[in-house]
């Protein structure tokens, strides 16, 4: 159990380790970058940390826990109304363009820049992928929808719009979440009565 001056430090590595990965990439930050951002010792990161991918999945691992929910949110599409369903995915797009912009060098560390990071973006793909093969079961998705394609696609839009928007702030969550989930859900064309 830490000390709170030892949770300060460990909370001051941990935030240095991020802002650096996410500016220079993790293989080109060093311990000593990253010591000297939090101002204290190389000491002071060995009593924390057994080495730089270890505070890095630390960071990614903490990230992983806030994306569950947004990418598990199609586990709870069963026996809803369509207009049920339609609330729950723009407020799981919504939550989790929030949840991006707000973690900005963890969104960029962890599906642009490592390895782990692939690792997590797959994890997001599979999770998406086999809720949408139970809500394809369940009759919630057309079965002429290959999941797999359809996770992807979500997991590379939902990239590029934090990163074009995001960091911009010409569309917030809330606009990014509801033209996000309608595109998911009806596509883009009109479709007669």
């Amino acid at each position: 159990m830490l000390t709170p001056k030892g949770e300060a430090s460990k909370s001051k590595l941990l935030t240095a380790a991020e802002e650096l990965f996410a500016q220079k990439g993790f293989h080109a930050t060093t311990v000593s970058q990253i010591v000297k951002n939090a101002g204290l010792t190389q000491a002071a990161f060995y009593l924390y940390f057994k080495s730089k991918d270890e505070i890095l999945r630390d960071l990614l691992a903490k990230f992983e826990d806030q994306l569950l929910p947004f990418t598990d949110a199609g586990r709870n599409a069963s026996g809803k109304t369509p207009e049920e369903l339609e609330t729950h995915v723009v407020h799981a797009f919504t939550g989790l363009f929030i949840l991006l912009g707000k973690n900005a060098n963890l969104t960029r560390i962890a599906l642009l820049e490592t390895e782990n990071g692939l690792s997590i973006r797959d994890k997001i793909v599979q999770q998406i992928c086999t809720n949408m093969v139970r809500n394809q079961q369940a009759g919630i998705v057309r079965q002429d929808v290959e999941p797999e394609l359809a996770a992807e696609s979500v997991v590379a839009s939902v990239e590029r719009l934090i990163y074009r928007y995001g960091s911009t702030k010409e569309k917030d969550a809330t606009e990014l979440g509801l033209q996000t989930a309608k595109l998911f859900l009806q596509g883009i064309l009109n479709h007669p009565e």
